[in-house]
């Protein structure tokens, strides 16, 4: 019923861990991907790569945490800044999230026992986009769930109760050309190319000032003006021409077909 629930602080982790721990075995198992021998070998292990966090609280009004938290939930399970080295044979060396070496298992070992102390991998050019692409989901996966006042049964509630509801709908009309909405999103254009592409494209080049918007302008209902601004700034382009077709069509091939004895092909052979 959207009734907010706190946890308590005192509340342990290691039931939650113990079923995340268990059911990721179970379907590894079930799978066939693992053994049961390497089971009983990660369990021994001190840190065995399972974990519940239940440190990070999000107060209310905190906007900044909570697109943090968002960030993290869905985030590309490759860093490029991770990326040491491209060598002239395309081996990548790779880094790890944290400095301090540890006995990762070898590459390649499907028994996992503890390599060599280190902070870094070494991939041959094919090694490393198998393990990229093996992180690439299936067309359709769902990547996110949704539980309790985020899923789908619940907000569907809410639209049929909201739609239920006797009150008159109220009715939106929008005639101003510079409404708070749409100044809000052309604030939201900026700061998601200036977040994917780590550029401010409202940053004026030469003074470092905020430049405005006057417009936008498409190249199919627009052409001429856009051509004219490119050519102003000196970034007119236009594609090289095609070349003509060939004068003269390539002579067709022709097969004939030649009658051959059966006793004159055999005795060939």
């Amino acid at each position: 019923d959207g009734t907010f629930i706190p946890l308590p602080d005192d509340l342990s982790t290691t039931p939650f861990l113990k079923i995340w721990e268990d059911n990721v075995f179970k379907l590894l198992l079930d799978e066939g991907r693992i053994t049961q021998d390497v089971i009983d070998q990660m369990r021994s292990w001190r840190h065995s790569g399972f974990s519940v966090d239940k440190s990070v609280s999000l107060a209310a009004g905190d906007t900044a945490g909570l697109e943090r938290l968002a960030a993290y939930m869905v985030r590309c399970p490759i860093s490029l800044d991770r990326i040491v080295s491209v060598g002239d044979n395309g081996q990548v060396v790779y880094r790890a999230e944290k400095a301090q070496c540890q006995p990762f298992p070898i590459l390649g070992d499907a028994r996992l026992f503890r390599g060599i102390s280190r902070n870094f991998e070494v991939f041959d050019p094919l090694e490393f986009l198998a393990e990229i692409t093996q992180h690439i989901p299936a067309p359709g996966m769902q990547m996110v769930r949704y539980y309790g006042h985020y899923s789908n049964k619940t907000r569907g509630q809410q639209a049929r109760a909201r739609n239920d509801s006797t009150a008159p709908p109220e009715e939106i009309v929008i005639d101003e050309e510079d409404t708070p909405y749409r100044k809000l999103c052309r604030m939201r254009w900026g700061a998601l190319l200036k977040r994917v592409f780590e550029i401010d494209p409202l940053c004026c080049p030469n003074c470092g000032g905020t430049m405005k918007i006057i417009s936008f302008l498409e190249r199919r209902d627009q052409p001429d003006v856009v051509e004219r601004i490119l050519r102003h700034c000196d970034l007119w382009d236009r594609p090289a021409s095609r070349a003509p077709p060939p004068s003269e069509e390539p002579e067709q091939l022709t097969l004939e077909l030649q009658y051959v004895d059966t006793d004159e092909f055999l005795m060939a052979l």
